[in-house]
């Protein structure tokens, strides 16, 4: 599992090397890679980062990434545990997937995990419910990355 953990670090920190250099977000990573449970406070941190912004507070990300389309607007908590569902919205919105007939439809949380799992960016076939770890956001965050990097 630490192995697993490492390699997903390296992945983000290659994918996204403007957060290499500040050594708090070094450490963030690196704690929240060992998290049985990530926040979605994590993933508005990581989605914020990974879109060239370095918000000062959850408020302030939430806010930028709502604007930008990416988050869904509904009370969130910065504390509420993650699920495949939103981590999937906030991937689709920013891939700006639409290869899938029914997410390009509705345009929703339960039809994005299936146009991810659709395009690797998760794995297919999980619940929409499932709580996300910090290793699993991680990964979803570095495959998004490097899927926005082979298309541009």
């Amino acid at each position: 599992m630490r192995r697993k953990t490492a390699i997903i670090l390296f992945a983000v920190l290659f994918a996204l090397p403007a957060l290499s250099q500040d050594m708090g977000n070094i450490n963030y990573y690196a704690e929240l890679g060992d998290r049985p449970t990530a926040t979605v406070g994590d993933a508005v941190k990581l989605f914020a980062l990974t879109m060239g912004q370095k918000p000062r507070d959850f408020a302030a990300g939430r806010q930028f990434l709502v604007k930008e389309g990416v988050f869904p607007d509904r009370d969130y908590a910065e504390n509420d545990p993650l699920r495949r569902r939103t981590a999937a919205y906030m991937a689709a919105r920013y891939l700006k997937l639409g290869d899938s007939l029914m997410y390009s439809i509705f345009q929703n949380e339960r039809y994005a995990v299936v146009a991810c799992g659709a395009n690797g960016i998760m794995p297919a076939g999980r619940g929409e419910w499932d709580v996300l770890s910090g290793a699993e956001l991680m990964e979803i965050v570095a495959r998004m990355a490097e899927r926005a990097g082979d298309e541009k």
